[in-house]
């Protein structure tokens, strides 16, 4: 099964979403002193890698389509 593009839609916004949470925490526990469990570059690197592979999972049309409107 590949990934349409509504189901990129929804992808692509999850992950956005969690990245900008994430490097909201990250920001305000060093703002508070505090040291995150998971570094930031971790979390990038593992973004980075399920990205990878929801592009994998993704039709054509709709990677065309979440590059394009990204």
């Amino acid at each position: 099964m590949k990934f349409n593009i509504q189901d990129r839609i929804v992808l692509d916004e999850m992950v956005d979403t969690f990245t900008t949470e994430m490097i909201k925490n990250d920001h305000e526990a060093d703002l508070d002193g505090k040291r995150p469990i998971i570094t930031k570059e971790y979390w990038l690197m593992m973004i980075k890698e399920v990205q990878n592979k929801i592009d994998s999972f993704t039709t054509k049309k709709a990677l065309n389509h979440s590059n394009k409107y990204r």
